[in-house]
Protein backbone atom coordinates (compact mmCIF):
# COMPACT_ATOMS: atom_id res chain seq x y z
CA UNK A 1 0.00 0.00 0.00
CA UNK A 2 0.90 3.20 -0.92
CA UNK A 3 2.25 5.65 2.11
CA UNK A 4 1.91 9.00 -0.93
CA UNK A 5 -0.25 11.51 0.20
CA UNK A 6 -3.09 12.30 -2.07
CA UNK A 7 -2.54 15.98 -2.83
CA UNK A 8 -5.45 18.31 -2.32
CA UNK A 9 -6.90 19.97 -5.78
CA UNK A 10 -5.57 23.92 -5.67
CA UNK A 11 -7.58 26.73 -5.95
CA UNK A 12 -8.37 28.40 -9.05
CA UNK A 13 -6.19 31.44 -9.21
CA UNK A 14 -8.16 34.63 -9.15
CA UNK A 15 -5.96 38.24 -9.89
CA UNK A 16 -6.80 38.86 -6.31
CA UNK A 17 -5.20 35.29 -5.23
CA UNK A 18 -2.47 35.91 -7.39
CA UNK A 19 -1.50 39.48 -6.15
CA UNK A 20 -1.97 38.20 -2.98
CA UNK A 21 0.95 34.65 -3.55
CA UNK A 22 3.42 37.72 -5.27
CA UNK A 23 3.21 39.72 -2.55
CA UNK A 24 3.36 37.42 0.31
CA UNK A 25 6.60 35.56 -1.33
CA UNK A 26 8.31 38.50 -2.04
CA UNK A 27 8.44 39.51 1.70
CA UNK A 28 10.65 36.90 2.62
CA UNK A 29 12.45 37.35 -0.41
CA UNK A 30 13.54 40.54 -0.29
CA UNK A 31 11.85 42.30 2.96
CA UNK A 32 9.54 44.57 1.13
CA UNK A 33 11.48 45.23 -1.33
CA UNK A 34 10.43 43.98 -5.17
CA UNK A 35 6.83 43.89 -5.45
CA UNK A 36 3.94 45.47 -6.92
CA UNK A 37 0.57 45.07 -8.05
CA UNK A 38 -0.11 42.27 -10.79
CA UNK A 39 -2.08 43.74 -12.97
CA UNK A 40 1.38 46.13 -13.18
CA UNK A 41 3.68 43.53 -13.32
CA UNK A 42 1.09 42.28 -16.34
CA UNK A 43 1.42 45.05 -18.60
CA UNK A 44 5.35 45.08 -17.57
CA UNK A 45 6.21 41.26 -18.05
CA UNK A 46 8.82 42.23 -20.69
CA UNK A 47 9.74 45.57 -19.55
CA UNK A 48 13.60 45.96 -18.06
CA UNK A 49 13.99 45.30 -14.32
CA UNK A 50 13.66 48.05 -11.23
CA UNK A 51 17.36 48.39 -11.91
CA UNK A 52 18.85 52.11 -11.37
CA UNK A 53 22.69 50.99 -10.41
CA UNK A 54 23.41 49.66 -13.73
CA UNK A 55 23.81 45.72 -12.91
CA UNK A 56 22.55 43.24 -15.50
CA UNK A 57 22.36 39.71 -15.06
CA UNK A 58 24.36 37.64 -17.00
CA UNK A 59 22.84 34.34 -17.51
CA UNK A 60 18.92 33.59 -17.96
CA UNK A 61 17.54 29.88 -16.89
CA UNK A 62 14.65 28.29 -18.68
CA UNK A 63 12.53 29.45 -16.04
CA UNK A 64 13.11 33.12 -16.68
CA UNK A 65 15.54 33.35 -13.57
CA UNK A 66 18.92 35.22 -14.01
CA UNK A 67 21.93 34.84 -12.26
CA UNK A 68 24.29 37.34 -10.94
CA UNK A 69 26.68 35.26 -9.31
CA UNK A 70 27.23 31.86 -10.12
CA UNK A 71 27.83 29.46 -7.35
CA UNK A 72 31.38 27.43 -6.35
CA UNK A 73 32.91 24.97 -4.03
CA UNK A 74 29.95 22.71 -2.66
CA UNK A 75 27.31 24.91 -4.73
CA UNK A 76 29.42 23.91 -7.88
CA UNK A 77 29.27 20.12 -7.17
CA UNK A 78 26.46 18.99 -5.10
CA UNK A 79 24.21 21.71 -4.84
CA UNK A 80 24.83 22.65 -8.38
CA UNK A 81 21.25 21.22 -9.74
CA UNK A 82 19.60 23.00 -6.62
CA UNK A 83 16.16 25.01 -7.98
CA UNK A 84 16.55 27.20 -5.16
CA UNK A 85 16.59 31.32 -5.60
CA UNK A 86 18.93 33.67 -3.42
CA UNK A 87 18.23 37.31 -3.65
CA UNK A 88 20.20 39.74 -1.76
CA UNK A 89 18.58 42.58 0.05
CA UNK A 90 20.28 45.20 1.92
CA UNK A 91 19.46 48.79 3.06
CA UNK A 92 21.82 51.40 2.25
CA UNK A 93 23.00 54.39 4.48
CA UNK A 94 23.48 58.24 3.40
CA UNK A 95 27.10 57.42 3.26
CA UNK A 96 26.53 54.23 0.81
CA UNK A 97 27.22 51.87 3.09
CA UNK A 98 24.71 48.85 3.43
CA UNK A 99 23.59 48.91 7.23
CA UNK A 100 21.26 45.99 7.03
CA UNK A 101 22.53 42.40 4.92
CA UNK A 102 20.15 39.62 4.51
CA UNK A 103 19.90 36.53 1.57
CA UNK A 104 16.90 35.23 1.04
CA UNK A 105 16.72 31.27 -0.56
CA UNK A 106 13.32 30.32 -1.86
CA UNK A 107 12.94 26.59 -2.21
CA UNK A 108 9.95 25.59 -4.72
CA UNK A 109 10.13 22.44 -3.85
CA UNK A 110 10.24 22.69 -0.08
CA UNK A 111 8.17 25.23 -0.51
CA UNK A 112 9.95 27.25 1.90
CA UNK A 113 12.49 30.38 2.48
CA UNK A 114 15.74 30.75 4.52
CA UNK A 115 17.11 33.92 5.52
CA UNK A 116 20.34 34.25 6.75
CA UNK A 117 21.39 37.57 7.96
CA UNK A 118 24.88 39.31 7.74
CA UNK A 119 26.06 41.50 10.49
CA UNK A 120 27.38 44.92 8.87
CA UNK A 121 30.50 44.57 11.01
CA UNK A 122 31.47 41.56 9.32
CA UNK A 123 35.14 41.21 9.01
CA UNK A 124 36.02 41.39 5.64
CA UNK A 125 39.29 41.62 3.74
CA UNK A 126 39.30 42.87 0.22
CA UNK A 127 42.22 44.00 -2.06
CA UNK A 128 43.10 47.38 -2.15
CA UNK A 129 41.19 47.97 1.31
CA UNK A 130 43.92 47.62 4.66
CA UNK A 131 42.25 49.19 7.46
CA UNK A 132 39.65 50.93 9.66
CA UNK A 133 35.80 50.54 8.72
CA UNK A 134 36.40 49.36 5.39
CA UNK A 135 37.28 45.71 6.71
CA UNK A 136 33.55 45.27 7.82
CA UNK A 137 31.30 44.11 4.59
CA UNK A 138 29.08 46.91 4.80
CA UNK A 139 31.61 49.07 3.36
CA UNK A 140 31.65 46.47 0.33
CA UNK A 141 28.62 48.41 -0.84
CA UNK A 142 30.48 51.79 -1.39
CA UNK A 143 31.59 49.83 -4.82
CA UNK A 144 28.24 49.38 -5.52
CA UNK A 145 25.58 46.44 -5.28
CA UNK A 146 27.33 43.59 -7.04
CA UNK A 147 30.50 44.10 -4.79
CA UNK A 148 28.26 43.42 -2.04
CA UNK A 149 27.12 40.28 -3.86
CA UNK A 150 30.08 38.99 -4.31
CA UNK A 151 31.17 39.74 -0.92
CA UNK A 152 28.17 37.76 0.71
CA UNK A 153 28.84 35.30 -1.96
CA UNK A 154 32.53 34.57 -0.50
CA UNK A 155 31.54 34.53 3.39
CA UNK A 156 28.70 32.05 2.54
CA UNK A 157 31.62 29.86 0.54
CA UNK A 158 30.73 30.32 -2.85
CA UNK A 159 26.33 30.18 -2.48
CA UNK A 160 25.19 31.67 -6.10
CA UNK A 161 22.72 34.96 -5.95
CA UNK A 162 20.27 35.24 -8.64
CA UNK A 163 19.06 38.95 -7.91
CA UNK A 164 19.64 41.54 -5.45
CA UNK A 165 17.30 44.24 -4.16
CA UNK A 166 18.51 47.49 -2.31
CA UNK A 167 16.27 50.13 -0.31
CA UNK A 168 17.50 53.02 1.13
CA UNK A 169 16.13 55.24 4.67
CA UNK A 170 13.43 57.04 2.88
CA UNK A 171 12.53 54.15 0.86
CA UNK A 172 11.82 52.56 4.15
CA UNK A 173 9.93 55.18 5.37
CA UNK A 174 7.72 55.61 2.44
CA UNK A 175 6.90 51.76 2.40
CA UNK A 176 6.30 51.71 6.26
CA UNK A 177 3.70 55.13 6.43
CA UNK A 178 1.56 52.92 2.90
CA UNK A 179 1.07 50.26 5.30
CA UNK A 180 0.13 52.16 8.29
CA UNK A 181 2.63 51.43 9.87
CA UNK A 182 3.80 48.63 11.67
CA UNK A 183 3.43 47.46 15.31
CA UNK A 184 6.11 47.16 17.86
CA UNK A 185 6.36 45.78 21.12
CA UNK A 186 9.71 47.98 21.75
CA UNK A 187 12.52 46.20 24.10
CA UNK A 188 13.62 49.51 25.53
CA UNK A 189 14.06 52.98 25.26
CA UNK A 190 15.65 54.03 22.57
CA UNK A 191 17.88 56.92 21.94
CA UNK A 192 20.18 58.33 20.27
CA UNK A 193 22.07 61.31 18.53
CA UNK A 194 24.24 61.61 15.71
CA UNK A 195 24.69 64.64 13.37
CA UNK A 196 27.64 63.21 11.17
CA UNK A 197 24.74 60.18 10.50
CA UNK A 198 22.26 62.61 10.19
CA UNK A 199 20.84 60.43 12.77
CA UNK A 200 18.10 61.13 16.04
CA UNK A 201 16.17 58.14 17.30
CA UNK A 202 13.72 58.88 20.56
CA UNK A 203 11.66 55.89 21.28
CA UNK A 204 9.88 55.01 24.27
CA UNK A 205 9.63 51.23 25.10
CA UNK A 206 6.47 49.24 25.34
CA UNK A 207 3.43 48.10 22.55
CA UNK A 208 2.93 51.09 19.71
CA UNK A 209 2.74 51.63 16.33
CA UNK A 210 5.73 52.82 14.48
CA UNK A 211 5.11 55.34 11.45
CA UNK A 212 7.92 55.39 8.63
CA UNK A 213 9.77 57.86 10.19
CA UNK A 214 9.79 55.85 13.77
CA UNK A 215 10.66 52.40 12.01
CA UNK A 216 13.39 53.72 10.78
CA UNK A 217 15.33 54.90 13.72
CA UNK A 218 13.95 51.55 15.29
CA UNK A 219 15.78 49.68 13.19
CA UNK A 220 18.68 51.74 12.95
CA UNK A 221 19.30 52.08 16.58
CA UNK A 222 22.05 49.54 17.59
CA UNK A 223 23.53 50.83 20.65
CA UNK A 224 21.32 49.48 23.56
CA UNK A 225 21.20 45.76 22.50
CA UNK A 226 23.37 43.32 25.21
CA UNK A 227 24.91 41.39 22.58
CA UNK A 228 25.86 43.63 20.13
CA UNK A 229 24.95 43.94 16.27
CA UNK A 230 23.19 40.36 16.65
CA UNK A 231 20.71 41.66 18.94
CA UNK A 232 19.18 44.48 16.39
CA UNK A 233 19.77 41.34 13.99
CA UNK A 234 17.16 39.59 15.78
CA UNK A 235 15.03 42.59 16.48
CA UNK A 236 14.65 43.51 12.94
CA UNK A 237 13.63 39.92 12.58
CA UNK A 238 11.02 40.58 14.49
CA UNK A 239 10.44 43.91 12.76
CA UNK A 240 9.85 42.01 9.73
CA UNK A 241 7.30 39.40 10.99
CA UNK A 242 4.96 42.35 12.19
CA UNK A 243 5.12 44.27 9.11
CA UNK A 244 4.33 41.16 6.66
CA UNK A 245 1.37 40.53 9.07
CA UNK A 246 0.71 44.17 8.91
CA UNK A 247 1.02 44.25 5.07
CA UNK A 248 -0.83 41.55 3.74
CA UNK A 249 -4.02 43.07 5.52
CA UNK A 250 -3.66 46.03 4.13
CA UNK A 251 -3.88 47.92 1.03
CA UNK A 252 -1.67 45.86 -1.32
CA UNK A 253 -2.10 47.96 -4.24
CA UNK A 254 -1.06 50.72 -2.46
CA UNK A 255 1.70 49.25 -0.80
CA UNK A 256 3.31 47.01 -3.82
CA UNK A 257 3.21 50.44 -6.27
CA UNK A 258 5.15 52.18 -3.05
CA UNK A 259 7.48 49.36 -2.96
CA UNK A 260 7.88 49.61 -6.78
CA UNK A 261 8.72 53.21 -6.36
CA UNK A 262 11.41 53.08 -3.95
CA UNK A 263 13.33 49.87 -4.81
CA UNK A 264 16.39 48.92 -7.10
CA UNK A 265 15.91 45.72 -7.91
CA UNK A 266 17.55 43.61 -10.82
CA UNK A 267 14.73 41.24 -10.37
CA UNK A 268 12.19 41.02 -13.55
CA UNK A 269 7.88 41.40 -13.59
CA UNK A 270 8.40 37.96 -15.50
CA UNK A 271 10.49 36.25 -13.00
CA UNK A 272 8.71 37.94 -10.14
CA UNK A 273 5.76 36.11 -11.14
CA UNK A 274 7.14 32.69 -11.88
CA UNK A 275 8.31 32.92 -8.23
CA UNK A 276 5.05 33.69 -7.25
CA UNK A 277 3.21 30.71 -8.99
CA UNK A 278 6.02 28.49 -7.55
CA UNK A 279 5.15 29.49 -4.05
CA UNK A 280 1.54 28.82 -4.53
CA UNK A 281 1.48 26.28 -1.33
CA UNK A 282 3.65 27.91 0.96
CA UNK A 283 2.38 29.12 4.31
CA UNK A 284 3.77 31.57 6.64
CA UNK A 285 5.42 28.99 8.89
CA UNK A 286 7.54 28.19 5.96
CA UNK A 287 10.35 30.53 6.68
CA UNK A 288 13.19 29.89 9.07
CA UNK A 289 16.02 32.67 10.03
CA UNK A 290 19.68 31.90 10.54
CA UNK A 291 22.98 34.24 11.54
CA UNK A 292 25.81 34.08 10.09
CA UNK A 293 27.93 32.44 12.84
CA UNK A 294 30.76 33.97 14.59
CA UNK A 295 31.45 36.24 17.24
CA UNK A 296 31.83 39.63 18.45
CA UNK A 297 35.64 40.28 18.15
CA UNK A 298 37.76 43.65 18.20
CA UNK A 299 40.64 44.77 16.29
CA UNK A 300 42.55 47.14 16.30
CA UNK A 301 39.88 49.79 18.97
CA UNK A 302 37.27 48.54 16.11
CA UNK A 303 34.60 46.45 16.89
CA UNK A 304 34.29 43.40 14.22
CA UNK A 305 31.97 40.69 13.89
CA UNK A 306 34.27 37.64 12.87
CA UNK A 307 32.68 34.88 11.03
CA UNK A 308 33.10 31.49 12.69
CA UNK A 309 35.05 28.51 10.35
CA UNK A 310 34.30 27.55 7.43
CA UNK A 311 32.95 24.11 8.22
CA UNK A 312 30.54 25.44 10.94
CA UNK A 313 29.23 27.60 8.21
CA UNK A 314 29.61 24.83 5.37
CA UNK A 315 27.71 22.61 8.41
CA UNK A 316 24.24 25.67 8.42
CA UNK A 317 24.55 25.82 4.29
CA UNK A 318 24.31 22.30 4.47
CA UNK A 319 20.99 22.38 6.86
CA UNK A 320 19.26 24.63 4.61
CA UNK A 321 20.11 22.91 1.12
CA UNK A 322 19.38 19.45 2.30
CA UNK A 323 16.70 20.02 4.76
CA UNK A 324 15.68 19.05 8.37
CA UNK A 325 17.43 15.88 7.36
CA UNK A 326 20.46 17.41 7.76
CA UNK A 327 19.75 18.68 10.95
CA UNK A 328 18.85 15.77 12.64
CA UNK A 329 21.35 14.03 11.74
CA UNK A 330 24.01 16.36 12.92
CA UNK A 331 22.33 18.24 16.07
CA UNK A 332 26.01 19.94 17.55
CA UNK A 333 25.98 21.98 14.43
CA UNK A 334 24.44 25.38 13.42
CA UNK A 335 20.13 25.59 13.52
CA UNK A 336 18.46 28.50 13.04
CA UNK A 337 18.14 31.50 15.45
CA UNK A 338 15.68 30.37 18.16
CA UNK A 339 14.02 33.39 17.14
CA UNK A 340 12.35 31.58 14.18
CA UNK A 341 9.95 33.84 11.96
CA UNK A 342 6.64 33.78 10.25
CA UNK A 343 8.35 35.81 7.67
CA UNK A 344 11.63 36.58 6.88
CA UNK A 345 14.53 38.31 8.74
CA UNK A 346 15.38 41.12 7.61
CA UNK A 347 14.39 44.96 7.16
CA UNK A 348 16.41 48.08 5.85
CA UNK A 349 18.61 50.34 8.38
Amino acid sequence: MSNRKTKKPKKPMTPKRLFRKVFFITLPICLLVFTGSIFGAMKLLDAKPMNHSGVVAPKQTEEKLDLLIPGEGIFKSKYYDSKRVNVLAYGNTDEGLADTIMLFSFDPEAQSVDVISIPRDTYYERKGFAYGGYLKINAAALEGPLELCKAVHNVLLGIPINYYAMVDYKGVEKIVDSMDGVEMDVPMNMHYTSKKQNLYIDIKKGKQVLDGAHAVQFLRFRKGYADGDLGRVKAQQEFIKNAAKQALSGDLLKIGSTVVENVDSTITPRALLYLADEAKGMTEGGVKAYTLPGKSSTINKLSFFVRAEDSEIDTMLRQIYDGPAAATETPDTASPDSQSTDTPAGSTS
